[in-house]
């Protein structure tokens, strides 16, 4: 894959950093559909592995192939995409304010700044992506987990679950476990955007390349997936500690729950392994999740930088 620049009238060749800053945000939305399409299903799974122990009736623990099996069977392909089309909605302004913070976050920060200003601009990315992304993970995981919960809300789509939210707490309560939702998205992206920028370095230098413009597309792809998966690894914890409490929150008096008295239930009943709930499902969402997302974001901003 070619990197994305072009030439001038006057046959200077224009970097990625000065093209228009709209083709973040258009690449970006366009890649996170595709992505979210192949990854549903392990990210449906990994929602359910989160939360067991929740309710008498699912109160063991389960494999990931059994819980793949088990939704298979009692609700075929529509039990893996519960609360997709919130996602396809919230998640395209989602990613493409995400993608736009990107860009425009490594054309504020000093270029002395190395690591530090990739992990910064994670940070920043997230910052403003996140203002949406926690009302869609919210609604999102709440369908996923509903046949679990033993009747504590049932929602029939996207739009009744959002009405239900709303009349039950206000609009709070489609922004609960925000600061939850980003102890795991801020050091998420500050681990992520600082390995897959050093990774890309390193593998265009072996690869005696002019820079990492000129990776190949699997070279993209492989250093996003390894990236993701560290990041992934080193945030679980809190992950699971996040999906618990947004999901929990919504039974019976549930609103006042806190991401601390959620750790502390969790750790008196499973010990440390209940932290690393849904690990491999969550690994199998984000690494090739982020791999589809971040080539097809480098070549459609290539592409629209020859246009």
């Amino acid at each position: 894959m070619k990197s994305a620049e072009c030439l001038d009238s006057s046959g200077e060749v224009l970097r990625a950093k000065d093209a228009p800053l709209w083709h973040g945000p258009a690449a970006g939305a366009v890649s996170s559909v595709a992505s979210r399409v192949l990854t549903y299903p392990a990210d449906t799974i990994k929602a359910q592995q989160q939360v067991q122990g929740v309710s008498a009736r699912h109160s063991h623990s389960q494999s990931t192939l059994a819980a793949f099996q088990q939704v298979a069977k009692s609700e075929g392909l529509f039990g893996f995409y519960r609360g997709f089309g919130v996602v396809l909605s919230g998640v395209v302004p989602a990613t493409a304010l995400y993608f736009g913070g990107y860009e425009s976050g490594k054309r504020l920060m000093p270029a002395d700044y190395r690591i530090l200003g990739d992990m910064l601009v994670g940070c920043y990315t997230q910052a403003i992506a996140g203002i949406i992304f926690t009302p869609v993970d919210i609604i999102k995981e709440r369908m996923q987990v509903q046949g679990m919960m033993q009747a504590a809300y049932s929602y029939r789509n996207a739009v009744h679950a959002v009405a239900s939210i709303v009349q039950q707490q206000g609009l709070p309560g489609l922004m609960k476990g925000y600061w939850a939702t980003n102890s795991v998205w801020f050091p998420w992206n500050m681990i992520y955007i600082a390995s897959y920028e050093k990774s890309k370095t390193m593998l265009a230098h072996n690869l005696q390349l002019e820079g990492p413009g000129q990776m190949p597309g699997w070279g993209i792809g492989a250093c996003s997936a390894g990236s993701a998966a560290l990041a992934a690894w080193c945030t679980h914890p809190a992950d699971v500690v996040k999906t618990r409490l947004q999901v929990l929150s919504g039974r019976s008096g549930g609103q006042h729950l806190r991401a601390l008295d959620v750790a502390k239930t969790l750790w008196r009943s499973q010990g440390l392994r209940g932290f690393s709930q849904g690990l491999l499902a969550r690994t199998l969402t984000i690494a090739p999740g982020a791999a589809i997302q971040w080539y097809i974001y480098e070549s459609v901003k290539a592409h629209l930088a020859g246009l």
